[in-house]
C-alpha cells in the first residue's frame, strides 16, 4: 500500500539525500526507537500480566524473530 505521490516521493528522497550521513542516521535510530515502543506498547496492551524482562523477550522475539531470539536470550517461557 502507497498512499505517496511520485512527486512527492522524490522530493522526500531529494531531501534525504541532501543530508548529511549522520542525520540521516540519526533519522534511521529514532524510527526504530519508535517501533520498538509501538512494539513494546502492543505486546503490553495484548500480555499485561508478563513480567518486565518476559515482556523484553516477547519483544526481542518480535524484532529479531524466533530462531534469533531464541539464541539471543533462551527460550520463550509459557509463550510457546
Amino acid at each position: 500500500m502507497n498512499d505517496t505521490t511520485a512527486t512527492v516521493e522524490a522530493m522526500r528522497l531529494r531531501a534525504l539525500q541532501a543530508m548529511s550521513p549522520a542525520k540521516r542516521l540519526s533519522l534511521a535510530l529514532g524510527w526504530s526507537q519508535s517501533v520498538r515502543e509501538l512494539t513494546r506498547s502492543s505486546l503490553h496492551q495484548q500480555h499485561p500480566e508478563l513480567l518486565p524482562q518476559e515482556l523484553h523477550r516477547l519483544l526481542a522475539e518480535r524484532l529479531l524473530g524466533k530462531e534469533l531470539a531464541s539464541k539471543a536470550y533462551g527460550p520463550l517461557l509459557g509463550h510457546g
